[in-house]
C-alpha cells in the first residue's frame, strides 16, 4: 500500500504545477474561452451596479485566486472534473459606463456558452448579474426553478423609479421576464434589517416560498432541504448564492453584510443537499475584495462555487449518460 501511495504522489508531482505557481484559473481548470467541447464552463461576471457600497466587480479575480486551494474531490467524494469536462471560459465583457448594455453583454456571453450545450457556473459581480446568467442560460427554454440563498429578498422594485435591473431585484426580474417560475422558486436564509414592512409581499403574492434564517434554525438543514425538494421537484433548477447570506464572520468581504446569517457549515450542508436535483448551473455573487484583502470571503465563495459545480456535474453527467444509452 505504501508503494502505491508513493507511486500516485510521484505521478501527481510529474503532472502538476504547485498551487501557488502558474496563472490563476477557476479551480486550476484549463483556460479555454473557445470551450473546445467542454461540458461545464466556469466564468466570471465582473460587473456591479452603483447602488451599493462594494466593489463586487473585482470578485471574480479574487475568487479565481483563492479557488486554487480547492482540490479534486469533494468531502463526500464527488469528482466533478472526472464526471465532466470542466474549463475556465473567462469573463463576460461588460461596459462599466452602461449598466443596461452590460446586462445584455453578460447575457449574450452566457448564451453563447449555453448554445454549445455546456452548463455554466459563475462568479460575480453583484447580484444583478444573476439575471444575465439566467437569461443567457435559459433563453427560450424557461421557465425554470430557482434556489436563491440570500440575506435579502431581491424582489424590490427600482427604488429610484427607473426600469433598471439591479442587485436588489434580479430574482423578480427573472420571474417577470419569464425565465423563472415563481411557484418553483425558494429563497433561503433571509435575515437582517429591512427597508419596508412589505419587502416580502411580492414573494407571497406570486406563490414563491421564503424561509428566513429563523425558519432554517427551527427546521434544520434536513427540513430545509425537504422544503427545497418539495418546491423544486424534478424541474431544471438554477442555484444563486449571494455571499451575504452568510453570517458576517464568514463574509465580511461583501457590500451588504448582515449579522445573524448562515454559518459556512450550514451553507455547505445545504448546497451539498442540492445534489440529485436537476441543477443546470448556478453562481456565487457579491464578493467585494477591498473589504476583505485576506481573501477568506473569496475562499468561502470558491468552496460554495465548487459545491454548486459538484451538483451541476452530477446532473449533467446523468443526463448525458442517459442520452447515450
Amino acid at each position: 500500500m505504501t508503494n502505491q501511495i508513493n507511486d500516485v504522489a510521484a505521478e501527481l508531482g510529474r503532472r502538476s504545477i504547485a498551487r501557488f505557481a502558474g496563472l490563476s484559473t477557476f479551480m486550476r481548470r484549463p483556460y479555454k474561452p473557445e470551450l473546445d467541447g467542454a461540458e461545464i464552463a466556469l466564468v466570471g461576471l465582473p460587473f456591479e451596479f452603483q447602488s451599493g457600497r462594494g466593489s463586487a466587480k473585482l470578485g471574480p479575480a479574487q475568487i479565481r485566486e483563492m479557488s486554487g486551494l480547492i482540490r479534486q474531490l469533494s468531502f463526500h467524494g464527488v469528482a466533478p472534473f472526472e464526471l465532466c469536462d470542466v474549463v475556465d471560459a473567462g469573463n463576460a465583457p461588460v461596459n462599466p459606463m452602461d449598466p443596461k448594455l452590460s446586462i445584455d453583454l453578460a447575457a449574450e456571453f452566457v448564451a453563447s456558452i449555453a448554445a454549445t450545450g455546456a452548463a455554466v457556473v459563475a462568479a460575480g459581480g453583484d447580484h444583478g448579474v444573476t439575471y444575465s446568467a439566467i437569461k443567457g442560460l435559459v433563453g427560450d427554454n424557461g421557465p425554470i426553478a430557482l434556489i436563491h440563498l440570500d440575506a435579502h429578498p431581491d424582489a424590490y422594485d427600482d427604488p429610484f423609479g427607473g426600469d433598471y435591473i439591479h442587485h436588489g431585484n434580479a430574482v423578480r426580474a427573472a420571474i417577470e421576464h419569464g425565465y423563472v417560475d415563481a411557484t418553483k422558486t425558494i429563497s433561503l436564509g433571509i435575515h437582517g434589517t429591512r427597508f419596508i414592512h412589505e419587502d416580502r409581499s411580492w414573494h407571497k403574492d406570486h406563490g414563491m416560498t421564503l424561509l428566513t434564517i429563523e425558519d432554517i434554525d427551527r427546521i434544520g438543514v434536513d427540513g430545509t432541504l425537504a422544503e427545497v425538494r418539495r418546491v423544486v421537484g424534478d424541474s431544471p433548477v438554477y442555484v444563486t448564492f449571494d455571499i451575504d447570506v452568510l453570517d458576517v464572520p464568514y463574509a465580511f468581504g461583501t457590500g451588504a453584510p448582515e449579522p445573524d446569517g448562515l454559518s459556512m457549515k450550514q451553507a455547505l450542508a445545504l448546497v451539498r443537499g442540492f445534489q440529485g436535483l436537476d441543477v443546470i448551473g448556478g453562481d456565487v455573487m457579491e464578493v467585494s475584495p477591498p473589504f476583505d484583502p485576506s481573501g477568506q470571503t473569496a475562499l468561502n465563495a470558491a468552496n460554495i462555487m465548487f459545491e454548486i459545480l459538484c451538483a451541476t456535474a452530477l446532473a449533467y453527467a446523468k443526463k448525458r449518460d442517459a442520452a447515450a444509452e
